[in-house]
Protein backbone atom coordinates (compact mmCIF):
# COMPACT_ATOMS: atom_id res chain seq x y z
CA UNK A 1 0.00 0.00 0.00
CA UNK A 2 2.48 2.64 0.96
CA UNK A 3 4.38 2.19 -2.51
CA UNK A 4 1.65 3.67 -4.23
CA UNK A 5 0.73 6.54 -1.97
CA UNK A 6 4.68 7.37 -1.81
CA UNK A 7 5.13 7.35 -5.32
CA UNK A 8 1.72 9.51 -6.22
CA UNK A 9 3.28 11.99 -3.27
CA UNK A 10 6.90 12.25 -4.91
CA UNK A 11 5.31 12.65 -8.68
CA UNK A 12 2.90 15.11 -7.88
CA UNK A 13 4.75 17.67 -6.13
CA UNK A 14 7.56 17.55 -8.90
CA UNK A 15 4.58 18.14 -11.30
CA UNK A 16 3.31 20.55 -8.99
CA UNK A 17 7.00 22.35 -8.87
CA UNK A 18 7.16 21.98 -12.87
CA UNK A 19 3.38 23.71 -13.04
CA UNK A 20 4.61 26.83 -10.68
CA UNK A 21 8.15 26.97 -13.03
CA UNK A 22 5.95 27.32 -15.88
CA UNK A 23 4.01 30.23 -14.87
CA UNK A 24 0.56 27.94 -13.95
CA UNK A 25 1.28 29.36 -9.89
CA UNK A 26 2.63 31.84 -8.43
CA UNK A 27 4.14 30.30 -5.17
CA UNK A 28 6.56 27.26 -6.21
CA UNK A 29 4.96 25.64 -2.22
CA UNK A 30 1.74 25.97 -2.93
CA UNK A 31 2.10 24.31 -6.22
CA UNK A 32 3.91 22.13 -4.55
CA UNK A 33 1.37 20.81 -1.69
CA UNK A 34 -1.41 20.96 -4.14
CA UNK A 35 0.37 18.51 -6.26
CA UNK A 36 1.08 16.81 -3.23
CA UNK A 37 -2.50 16.37 -2.10
CA UNK A 38 -3.34 15.24 -5.59
CA UNK A 39 -0.76 12.50 -5.56
CA UNK A 40 -2.08 11.06 -2.11
CA UNK A 41 -5.51 11.03 -3.74
CA UNK A 42 -4.12 9.05 -6.73
CA UNK A 43 -2.40 6.99 -4.77
CA UNK A 44 -4.86 5.71 -2.69
CA UNK A 45 -6.97 5.31 -5.85
CA UNK A 46 -4.47 3.14 -7.30
CA UNK A 47 -4.37 0.78 -4.38
CA UNK A 48 -8.18 0.35 -4.27
CA UNK A 49 -7.75 -0.49 -8.01
CA UNK A 50 -5.13 -3.32 -7.87
CA UNK A 51 -6.80 -4.64 -4.66
CA UNK A 52 -10.06 -5.46 -6.89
Amino acid sequence: MDSYIVRGILIGGSLGVFAALLGFSDSIPRAFGMGMIGGFLAGITLERRRRK
